[in-house]
């Protein structure tokens, strides 16, 4: 299974870097700040919220964790977390504990009581920083990702499903990352184990530019060396280290702009899964994935809001190959084509919020794609959100 899976570094804020991610519809409320004692100030945050979905065609899982999947209709608790962090001195940390679930487009909600055991367990982001200067900080734990114009946590996003680029990319990595900022630029190079495999082999990098104050272009690259051969009767982490994607090479060209209450922020995937006689069978050769997509959200109102994502991907391959292990990159078969849209209007006064969405997805040239008997080219959600942050 794919990433179904991340989170803007607060390191990187700290700094002024400019993240890539798309900004959120929902506004955080301020920190609650107190004394820490020896550990100087620190500041804590939480979410908790909930969701109802009801989807078309719902997709019948086997294997761990996967009760309930293949209902039309279900409620999920889709964040309880508590956020701890110090944001100020030469030592500060991160730490995020608690329950979450990522509702995915195109992809099975798993319950939410099993997701921490099979992703990122109970303290899914820990990490510790050293920041000797206001541009310069180290940072080594469970870090989350670079790549992508979205993050793993629903409070985070402008709409409540993560999309379908998102489900090709990693979340959460555990290693060390360094950042550093200078003007109008920004950078961060980190070394870890891609889509927490355990293996520490790969190589990512961000590197950000503030064209003024309302625009950032950046450009992302994921570089994996070697092979990684990932045994998941092994892991505890079953869903969250997909063979393929770990083993490729991963490139994102990101854009956010802002025009009076508009936001917009169109982003460009591309993959490479290079052959590899080492992972044996269905790795004979080389596929390739190319992914767009366009995330919107506008202010009515300081209350009022809405997001839209449209998107498109297509993968190489082809369904009769021998080797079609590899090509499988989104999931749906070798070769597969798919698109997006959603729609999430939303309302927030303070800490409470609550927002409904309606998406589509739409698979072709898929041998493996919704219903019971994964056939139905077709999947429509609508869902309604709701919590609290304080």
């Amino acid at each position: 299974m794919r990433k179904m899976l991340f989170a803007v570094p607060v390191a990187l804020c700290g700094l002024g870097l400019a993240a890539p991610h798309a900004h959120a519809t929902l506004n955080s409320p301020t920190a609650i700040n107190f004394s820490g004692g020896p550990l100087g100030t620190l500041s804590a945050e939480g979410v908790l919220s909930a969701a109802g979905t009801w989807q078309s065609n719902p997709v019948t899982l086997t294997g761990p964790a996967t009760y309930g999947t293949n209902r039309n209709a279900r409620l999920d608790i889709t964040n309880a977390e508590l956020i701890l962090q110090k944001t100020t001195g030469l030592v500060q940390f991160f730490a995020m504990a608690g329950s979450y679930n990522f509702p995915t487009l195109g992809q099975a909600i798993l319950p939410t009581p099993a997701i921490p055991d099979y992703y990122y367990g109970a303290v899914p982001e820990a990490y510790l920083t050293l920041a000797p200067t206001s541009s310069f900080s180290v940072e080594v734990g469970k870090l989350p990702t670079l790549m992508g114009g979205e993050t793993t946590w629903s409070w985070m996003n402008q709409n409540i499903e993560r999309g379908l680029l998102w489900s090709s990319e990693n979340a959460v990595s555990r290693g060390v990352q360094a950042n550093y900022a200078v003007g109008p630029v920004s950078a961060s190079l980190s070394f870890n184990d891609g889509y927490y495999s355990g293996h520490y082999n790969v190589l990512t990098g961000l590197v950000s530019y503030a064209v003024n104050k309302n625009s950032t272009a950046s450009v992302f690259f994921y570089h994996h060396f070697g092979s990684t051969i990932i045994n998941d009767t092994t892991l505890n982490n079953v869903y969250a280290a997909p063979e393929n994607l770990d083993n490729s090479d991963i490139y994102n060209l990101l854009y956010t702009t802002k025009i009076g209450a508009l936001t917009v922020s169109p982003y460009l995937q591309y993959i490479y899964a290079p052959s590899s006689a080492t992972l044996g069978a269905g790795y004979g050769h080389s596929d390739h994935v190319f992914g767009a997509a366009m995330i919107a959200n506008y202010h009515f109102t300081p209350m009022w809001s809405t997001a839209a994502r449209a998107e498109y991907e297509t993968s190489t391959g082809i369904s009769t190959d021998s080797n079609a292990g590899n090509n499988n990159l989104l999931g749906y078969g070798p070769g597969a084509k798919a698109w997006s849209f959603t729609i999430t209007p939303t309302f927030q006064d303070k800490g409470f919020f609550t927002r409904v969405e309606l998406s589509l997805v739409r698979v072709t040239n898929a041998t493996a794609a919704f219903g019971s008997a994964g056939t139905a080219p077709n999947q429509f959600r609508g869902m309604v959100e709701t919590g609290l942050m304080f």
